[in-house]
């Protein structure tokens, strides 16, 4: 049996050499530990002249957990040992060369290597030979005929080769000899042979000892006590159909199957023919507990499932005996071969060159290409074509790859430089394939995890970062917090900060930043001395080499309100100042103006003034510029004294106010002409707010204006579109000529109004007579090219042009505008009279045609010059039906 281990290790050089070796060694089973077995340093390490040099570094890695509880292996030099007493038999039973094989692979400065090593474990002679009994029995007929053979318990030895059984002794007598006999699987048995006749009433028993030696040295035995008896004869024995039998067995074969039919004819009658059948004394347990014979049939069937790869050959010994008296048994021998079948799928022992947790082995990410991550073995049980095995690698992104190292062995090994920081996991799948068929496989998958190398400096995510604290502030006051990124893991990815001084380049003494990435103040800032800070920020991983990278923080100081005005006109004293007033000063008059500032910044420094006492006796102050001047006309006789109270505040919050006291004294001087207040000035917003509000209301008005012209001339010119649509050329002329067919000829009617309207007034109140209303499509197509039409009164044009207020007013001429065909009235355009009071009107409209006159038109058509009807017809609708009205 050959137990099979896999070794090997890395080496991080740019430059691999690698060799692969097989080293031998024999051991005798039952050493003593610590037997030293080798030492694999000695076969890397010798020097031209054959003498032993050590190497600073060199590493052995035994990658399998164990070759063998008796082997131990030092990995400072790859040494041997055998570390408790040694079983051949335990270890690898009876086959015939017991090697245990492992994979070792050393790493130094200088070169990589891989060895193949095979540890033999060679018998001694520690086991006897053993019967499965110490007496056994066999019964022979007094008329067996000479050669009769009866075969006999085999004796067992755990050992192997000339220390196994090698021969069988019988106790010396005049009838038996023994013949030993070996079987397919290599064991040796006795067979008892008749030499001499047999006569029962002289000697009816024989008592021998049989004793099995082995060939060792010295040599053991063991023995067992065989009593023969001889019975009386029987005049036939069962005849088997053949003395040898082969069966051949497929390990898959269901167990209850049918193996082999025997037969045993015996031609005597009664009990003396009936043959039953029994296996030989010498069958094994484990062939009965295999195998099934039928103690009536002779059928032998499966009683358990055989394994090939356990054993390949059996050999069984049935014996046929009849049910009389003294039956005198016949022996067959059969001899079963279990063949082959594809049924153990490829085995995949892999071991990886680095440290496993959770099953996911870790690889350095600075790993380079054609370095060896991993070992495969692969192994498979069975034989020939189905113990042939493919091996593939998938899931490598190109960057691993499989490699064959020797037979049944592979190895991985990287493609290309790995980066963590693109692809940090790898889920490589194994597949081992045999050739059988159908074709077994089996799946393994090998995750490799990159571990991290400081090749990623932290990276700020911007150049320049701006912040902001009020001034006053506790030291210890949050500013801003700036964060950067490391790509690598552990150590290499945590990062520190620091704040350095962009002017001195030295450690910040204004603010101090944590490693959450937060900067706090480490004094209280003054705006108005410090308005901002330029700060260099570095962020440093904890790798080795550690790497480093900068930004630019900078901090503003936002002002507070925290300085009060500050008066500096006129020159106070104890907060109070004397102004001489001319006594006739005038209203307007600028007695003085105060004048401050204040330190602080934006809002908190925009001023304003005001008169918080003395505004009430004609004083008055600009809240701008701080001007106080006299708002109205003093009686400077009442007083010699003036005194007010101006105060100055910042817009900050909360405000800041500063008061001063102003005293104004009476002079008899003459007040100065420029020195009076504008308040044209204090007015100019209001004069542009008057002139915005001027202009707005002029754009306005211009608007509208515009607006009611288009309206009313679209109202005009829809009224004259209205009026005229369906009389093309005359829309602008004040009376227009009907022209009505009388008789023979054509009549001219003069309209009295020359607005005609020619639609519908859309109010729902025509009459289904109305042409507008006509929906007889034939007579549509009959009449579209004559637009007869109604003129329309004012009263129609104040009712909103109803159909009901048609009223045209004609009169006769006799002259002839055209000549007409006369056209037969339609049926289905006559009008109909209707009694509601739209006749009524019509009748009145008109009022200049008698009802006898009304009786001999046949229609009215409304003629319009042939020159413009062409220009007209495109501001007429060009849907709009033909109008036609019969009188």
């Amino acid at each position: 049996m050959s137990l099979v281990f896999t070794l090997v290790c890395v080496s991080l050089l740019s430059e691999v050499v690698s060799e692969e070796r097989t080293v031998r060694y024999k051991i005798y089973e039952e050493v003593r530990p610590p037997t030293v077995i080798g030492t694999l340093a000695s076969n890397v390490t010798w020097t031209p002249d054959k003498t032993l040099r050590t190497f600073p570094g060199i590493r052995f890695k035994l990658m399998s957990p164990s070759t063998g509880s008796f082997i131990r292996f030092r990995e400072s030099d790859g040494r041997l040992t055998v570390e408790e007493r040694v079983d051949r038999e335990r270890v690898c039973k009876r086959n015939p060369r017991c090697v245990i094989t492992f994979d070792v692979a050393f790493v130094s400065a200088e070169q990589f290597e891989l060895f193949h090593v095979e540890v033999e474990v060679l018998d001694v002679n520690d086991n006897s030979p053993e019967f499965p009994r110490a007496e056994c029995t066999v019964e022979i007929s007094e008329s067996a005929a000479l050669g009769t053979r009866i075969a006999l318990d085999a004796a067992e030895d755990a050992d192997v080769g000339s220390n196994s059984i090698q021969t069988y002794h019988l106790s010396e007598n005049a009838h038996f000899s023994i013949d030993v006999v070996t079987r397919v699987d290599g064991v040796k048995y006795a067979e008892l042979v008749l030499v001499k006749e047999l006569d029962r009433e002289s000697l009816a028993f024989f008592a021998l000892k049989l004793v099995a030696a082995d060939g060792g040295h010295p040599a053991k035995s063991g023995a067992t006590n065989v009593t023969v008896k001889v019975k009386d004869a029987n005049d036939n024995s069962p005849l088997f159909d053949h003395s040898h039998y082969s069966v051949d067995v497929p390990e898959d074969t269901p167990v209850d199957s049918l193996l082999l039919d025997l037969n045993a004819v015996d031609p005597d009658e009664g009990l003396n023919g009936q043959v039953v059948y029994e296996f030989g004394k010498q069958v094994t347990k484990k062939i009965r507990q295999l195998f099934k014979l039928d103690y009536k049939t002779g059928h032998l069937t499966l009683q358990s499932p055989v394994d090939y790869e356990d054993e390949t050959t059996y050999e069984i010994d049935v014996q046929a005996t009849d049910l009389g008296h003294n039956p005198v048994p016949s022996v067959c021998k059969i001899i079963i071969n279990i063949r082959d079948v594809n049924d153990n799928p490829p085995e995949i022992i892999l071991t990886s060159i680095t440290s496993v947790t959770d099953g996911v082995a870790h690889v350095s990410e600075a790993t380079g290409p054609d370095i060896l991550v991993a070992l495969i073995g692969i192994k498979d049980k069975d034989t020939g074509a189905n113990g042939q095995v493919s091996c593939t690698l998938n899931g490598g992104h190109g960057n691993f790859r499989l490699k064959r190292a020797y037979e049944g062995s592979y190895t991985i090994v990287t493609m290309a430089p790995l980066d963590r920081e693109k692809i940090p996991e790898y889920n490589l799948t194994v597949v081992a394939e045999d050739f059988g068929v159908p074709p077994l496989r089996m799946v393994t998958h090998y995750i490799i995890r990159l571990t991290d190398v400081n090749d990623n400096a932290p990276i700020f995510s911007a150049k320049i970062y701006e912040g902001f604290i009020e001034e006053n502030q506790l030291p210890g006051t949050y500013i801003t917090t700036i964060l950067a990124s490391d790509q690598d893991s552990g150590l290499n990815g945590e990062i520190t900060y620091e704040l350095f001084d962009s002017d001195t380049n030295s450690v910040s003494r204004f603010a101090i930043m944590n490693q959450a990435g937060n900067v706090y103040a480490l004094q209280s800032f003054n705006y108005e001395v410090t308005k901002r800070l330029d700060l260099r920020v570095q962020a440093s991983d904890r790798g080795w080499p550690q790497l480093h990278s900068n930004a630019v923080l900078i901090i503003n100081i936002v002002d507070q309100n925290d300085n009060t005005p500050s008066i500096s006109q006129p020159l106070l004293v104890n907060g109070s100042s004397e102004i001489q007033l001319p006594r006739d000063a005038p209203p307007s008059y600028i007695v003085t103006r105060i004048a401050a500032k204040d330190s602080d910044a934006g809002l908190n420094a925009e001023l304003t003034y005001k008169l918080y006492d003395g505004g009430d006796i004609g004083f008055a102050i600009d809240p701008n510029t701080g001007e106080i001047y006299i708002n109205r006309k003093i009686a400077y006789d009442e007083y010699d004294l003036w005194k007010v109270l101006v105060t100055v505040n910042d817009n900050g919050h909360p405000s800041l106010t500063s008061t001063a006291t102003i005293h104004f004294t009476l002079t008899e001087s003459t007040p100065s002409n420029g020195n009076f207040y504008d308040e044209r000035e204090d007015g100019e917003p209001k004069q542009w707010m008057l002139i915005l509000i001027l202009a707005l209301t002029i754009s306005s008005l211009l608007f509208l204006a515009i607006l009611s012209f288009i309206l009313c001339k679209n109202r005009k010119n829809g009224q004259k579109r209205q009026g005229y649509s369906t009389l093309p050329g005359y829309g602008k002329d004040n009376a227009r000529p009907i022209t009505v067919w009388k008789g023979n000829s054509m009549m001219t009617i003069a309209v009295r109004d020359p607005q005609i309207s020619g639609k519908d007034s859309g109010k729902g109140d025509s009459d289904v007579n109305d042409s507008d209303s006509d929906i007889s499509e034939g007579l549509k197509k009959d009449y579209t090219s004559y637009k007869g039409l109604w003129a329309c009164t004012s009263e129609c044009r104040i009712l909103g042009h109803s159909d009901r207020c048609w009223s045209p007013s004609v009169s006769v001429n006799s002259r002839h505008l055209s000549t007409f065909s006369r056209t037969r009235p339609c049926s289905q355009v006559t009008l109909q009279r209707s009694s509601y009071d739209t006749q009524t009107k019509r009748s009145v409209a008109l009022h200049s045609l008698t009802e006898d006159q009304q009786s001999q038109y046949d229609y009215i058509h409304v003629c319009s010059p042939q020159s413009q009807r062409r220009q007209d017809s495109e501001n007429t609708d060009a849907q709009s039906p033909g109008r036609f009205t019969e009188a």
